[in-house]
């Protein structure tokens, strides 16, 4: 999950770091070009994942990091496809 993660913040300057451990994952949401936090652009990718059915949620000081904790025992397709939507919400 972190590297395809890491595929979409690599063509996106909004995402600042993808971090986590294990299965809990978190995409961090900043100004592009800056490291300052864009809750703005946070919440608003989190509301088309939501649209789109995939649970996604705000957190951080700042409201700027998407949380991302899929079940353990979720399919490879289910995870790509949930994977799908978020690129298409990070791409708005």
């Amino acid at each position: 999950m972190t590297e395809r993660l890491h595929q979409i913040a690599g063509g996106n300057p909004q995402i600042g770091e993808v971090r986590g451990r294990g299965a809990m994952v978190a995409i961090e949401v900043v100004q592009p070009g800056t490291t300052e936090p864009d809750a703005a652009e946070a919440a608003r990718i989190s509301a088309a994942c939501h649209a789109a059915g995939v649970v996604t949620l705000t957190c951080g000081t700042y409201g700027n990091v998407l949380r991302l904790l899929p079940p353990l025992v979720i399919g490879e397709d289910l995870l790509t496809e949930a994977l799908d939507v978020l690129a298409e919400a990070v791409a708005g």
